[in-house]
């Protein structure tokens, strides 16, 4: 209806053209307005004005996907419709219901008017299937042309009614933010205007009154930046306790540790009574500098930057030790270096690997020329021993040159043993590896060599040892060199080795760079007077040997044949020794395949 230039918009949805016609005739000629105007009075609850009369503008839509459309464009217009009358069995398309439901998702405050001649589906279905059932009523075939006006009556004024409660909630909403707003504007003048008036006060309040707030003042702010620091110290000593390599504040006048974390504390077992930097850090005597060394924190004092040195030493339980040693600068307000930040990281592995693959290469490279040269030199040998034999031959017994002869047959036999071991060096003899048990070939090797001498082997070998891959004579070969090199050690009192076998496994960091497994460590230890420090990284080169040169000792070839088996067979060797306490050979053999 038209109210003070309103017109109210109706949309009927219905597939036979003969309802859109009834329904414009019915609200558009209408010619019982007393009885609407009664009919409005007992709906509104007043007398309609007589000066106003229906104006409405009727919209048709013969499918339910038409008037969802027109629907969404009225809204976009905003021109929205106040009511639809809907018929429930449209054809083709959405049914009544399902045209209902999505015309409440395009317009929610639209009102509905349902026509139907059936019990297509029953008040419960509606209800639940609908967004909302409030703004439905239902009309059953054939209707009155009075249900007609006065569901449009009642539910357009329902809508206008739902229209006017948004723009008033609305309204209400603004005039709240509006008041929140100045309550806010007044609030902060107020809160300004206390603030003055205490600052004033406080102003005007004796000076020792004052002294005594700025007092408490700064215990508070002393006590709060206190707990601050208190709360840094502890997030800075768990990051550096969570450092894996040991991590130093050393005082440069002094050399005094101020700080250390618990892999420093680690590292120096032993000494953590001793507080300077060269004995707790490094296990020195005396400072960097009087040995010789390069002292970082000199270094790091004079240039003001930061520096890396290495140095060689022992640990706590007195192992050799390589350090590569990080120290950076701390200054003061003047900018002079007062203190030191030296972090350690133990680099004796990687020493070590780059040591082992140094002599890797060289022993490559000799492996090469000497299998060539033993190669001829074999064959060489083979004419020089088939003619000794043959001239022995020719001579009587009791010839004076059949001694030289023989002389010179037993010196050519030793040659041809030299010329093997060149070959094995060389790798011109590749292992034929099998599943070995390990126990039993050490067992019968010790027990083969050392019979009858001077030297007494001690067997301490895991009872579970695991299958290696290996071939026995090869690796019997490289046993026979461990025992013989011990046994030289030790001459010519003799003595003891212990000779032990474990299983292993190499995983992760314990791998070190070599191939992860299960390996059986074999170890050959033995009392002699041992290795000087300088030597141990020459013992598996070719003709290096600490001993006299000789007939039966001396040549230099024994563990440079040893560890060239081993690495043929993917194998690792390894020795320690200290100087008057004995060697340790350590040779690790990869196990054998599983038959699974």
């Amino acid at each position: 209806m038209k109210k003070n230039g309103r017109i109210d918009r109706i949309l009927i949805v219905d597939d036979n053209p003969d309802i859109h016609s009834d329904i414009k005739k019915i609200l558009l000629h209408q010619n019982e307005s007393g009885e609407l105007d009664a009919l409005f009075a007992d709906i509104v609850g007043q007398e309609a004005p007589t000066e106003e009369k229906a104006d409405l503008l009727i919209d048709s839509a013969f499918r339910g996907e038409e008037a969802v459309e027109m629907v969404r464009h009225s809204r976009l217009e905003r021109k929205p419709y106040a009511l639809a009358y809907v018929d429930m069995r449209l054809q083709p398309g959405m049914d009544g219901l399902k045209t209902i439901k999505r015309l409440q998702q395009e317009d929610y405050q639209l009102q509905f008017v349902v026509i139907t001649a059936y019990s297509d589906y029953s008040w419960q279905d509606i209800s639940s299937a609908l967004l909302s059932a409030d703004k439905l009523l239902i009309l059953k075939k054939p209707f009155e042309a009075i249900e007609i006006r006065q569901s449009a009556a009642a539910l357009i004024e329902k809508w206008h009614l739902t229209v006017e409660h948004k723009q008033a909630m609305s309204a209400l909403v603004m005039q709240r933010n509006m008041l929140e707003e100045h309550v806010r504007e007044q609030t902060a003048e107020l809160r300004h205007t206390n603030d003055l008036l205490t600052k004033e006060i406080k102003e005007r309040r004796r000076a020792e009154e004052k002294i005594r707030l700025h007092r408490d003042s700064l215990e508070k702010q002393i006590e709060l930046r206190s707990a601050e620091i208190l709360q840094q110290n502890r997030f800075l000593s768990t990051v550096i306790n969570s450092l894996p390599h040991p991590f130093a504040v050393i005082d440069v006048a002094t050399f005094r540790i101020l700080a250390a974390n618990r892999a420093a504390g680690s590292q120096a077992a032993g000494r953590d009574h001793l507080k300077t930097c060269y004995q707790y850090m490094h296990g020195f005597s005396q400072p960097c500098f009087e040995q010789g060394l390069e002292c970082p924190l000199n270094i790091v004092r004079e240039q003001g930057r930061p520096v890396m040195v290495e140095h060689v030493g022992t640990d706590a339980a007195g192992n050799p030790q390589t350090m590569e040693i990080h120290t950076c600068p701390v200054t003061d307000r003047q900018g002079q270096v007062t203190r030191v930040i030296e972090y350690c990281i133990d680099i004796s592995r990687r020493k070590k690997m780059e040591e082992e693959l140094i002599r890797n290469r060289k022993m490559e490279t000799v492996s090469m020329m000497a299998g060539g040269i033993a190669h001829d030199f074999n064959n060489l040998l083979m004419a020089i021993t088939g003619n000794l034999e043959l001239a022995m031959m020719k001579l009587h017994p009791e010839h004076r040159a059949l001694g030289f002869l023989q002389d010179a047959t037993a010196s050519a036999t030793e040659a041809k043993e030299l010329s093997h071991k060149f070959l094995l060096f060389s790798s011109f003899t590749p292992p034929v590896r099998q599943a070995v048990a390990p126990a039993e070939l050490i067992r019968a090797t010790c027990f083969s060599f050392f019979e009858g001498g001077n030297v007494v082997p001690e067997l301490d070998m895991s009872d579970n040892l695991l299958p290696i891959y290996a071939d026995p004579g090869q690796i019997e070969q490289v046993l026979r060199e461990l025992f013989r090199n011990a046994t030289e050690a030790m001459a010519p009192a003799g003595g003891r080795v212990q000779v032990s076998a474990e299983n292993i496994c190499l995983l992760g960091h314990e791998a070190a760079g070599r191939k992860e497994g299960e390996y059986v460590r074999i170890t050959v230890r033995d009392q002699g007077r041992g290795i000087r420090k300088d030597d141990l990284p020459n013992i598996f080169d070719p003709y290096f040997s600490g001993k006299t040169r000789g007939k039966t000792k001396g040549m230099g070839l024994g563990l440079t044949i040893a560890a060239s088996i081993v690495s043929q067979h993917e194998g690792y060797i390894e020795a320690d020794s200290l100087l008057g306490s004995g060697t340790a050979v350590h040779i690790d053999l990869p196990v054998a395949p599983s038959s699974d």
